[in-house]
């Protein structure tokens, strides 16, 4: 197992950003993740428009998994509503 954190941003709206939330950490459990903690950071001014939005919701989930499982973590919530971007990366040990 190796540390990871997953940084989300998420609409500013705050019914999509708790539909957000919960899709992707139901995500993480279902991918057999250990010991998910939560880092809200708040809404944010974006630096550039996505999706013709200039604010967003940022979110870290911190995260120990398999490389297997943290390579699929993208790809199992890419397609959420939801969701605007996320990134996986590996936290040094």
């Amino acid at each position: 197992m190796r540390n990871y954190e997953a940084a989300c941003v998420f609409y500013a709206d705050e019914a999509r950003y708790r539909t957000g939330r919960e899709a992707v950490a139901s995500a993480l459990t279902d991918l057999g993740v250990q010991e998910v903690k939560e880092h809200d950071m708040g809404v944010r001014t974006l630096s550039y428009p996505i999706k013709k939005e200039l604010q967003a919701h940022y979110l870290v989930f911190q995260f120990q998994a398999t490389p297997e499982n943290a390579n699929q973590i993208e790809d199992k919530v890419r397609y959420l509503q939801d969701l605007m971007r996320i990134m996986v990366t590996r936290q040094d040990d």
